[in-house]
């Protein structure tokens, strides 16, 4: 993958295409920061290629940490088919509950998060609902902001949709924070969700060590000054001796 070979140092990348149209449709990836987590242990899991993936990873000590990304498809008649399959392949596969469930999920669960409002395909929207209660994840953001519209998708039609969503598992209501939409850098017709997750048994973490910025070291300006202060400083202890 091009992406991650340019930038292999810093990142790891998976992903999961749909094996019919690979370049075309669907796909689901996750981008992970080698300088902050430890990929070692990373465990993945493609429940439906190009649609649903889940990542497991080693969060904390031996804390681990289950996310799913999900591509639903844009037909709704193919929704309950889609959720049911994936409720049932997680449980065939023992994969643990989700901490969170998030991506593109092409429907809206309530009225309010469409413009103009209504409800989506019931039978979706039923399965959907089935799936939230089998994996046990809420939407933490609906349930903070009861009537607060904020959509991710402005169709050429003018309607606006909230299409885009994160699920958490409860007990993980008191541990997220800053919910967030902003433009992705990446051009897209869809707004990019954000939150903040910093769990109650995570370490403190303090400033951290001061360090020479390196690209310094060849500023030959503040070199010859350092040099000259050096034997300046030097130059008046020896005068105290």
């Amino acid at each position: 993958m091009q992406i991650e070979s340019l930038y292999s140092k810093r990142i790891k990348v998976l992903n999961s295409r749909d094996p019919f149209r690979p370049g075309n449709s669907a796909g689901v990836a996750f981008v992970i920061n080698k300088e902050i987590l430890n990929i070692d242990d990373l465990e993945t899991h493609e429940i439906i290629p190009g649609r649903a993936s889940v990542l497991r990873l080693k969060w904390h000590n031996e804390a681990y940490l289950t996310i799913a990304n999900i591509y639903a498809p844009n037909n709704h008649a193919q929704h309950p088919e889609f959720w049911n399959t994936i409720v049932r392949l997680w449980r065939e596969r023992n994969i643990p509950n989700p901490d969170f469930l998030m991506g593109d999920f092409n429907i809206t669960e309530d009225a309010l998060d469409r413009a103009p409002a209504r409800l989506d395909n019931e039978q979706a929207i039923e399965a959907l609902r089935n799936l939230r209660f089998q994996l046990n994840i809420q939407d933490s953001w609906r349930i903070n902001n009861p009537t607060m519209r904020s959509f991710t998708f402005y169709s050429n039609t003018n309607s606006h949709s909230c299409l885009d969503r994160i699920y958490s598992s409860p007990a993980h209501e008191l541990s997220i924070y800053g919910w967030d939409s902003c433009t992705s850098a990446i051009p897209t017709d869809h707004r990019m969700i954000l939150v903040r997750y910093a769990p109650t048994n995570t370490p403190f973490v303090g400033k951290g060590r001061w360090s020479w910025p390196t690209s310094l070291l060849s500023n030959a300006k503040l070199i010859t000054k350092i040099s000259e202060i050096g034997k300046q400083t030097q130059q008046e202890i020896t005068d105290l001796q």
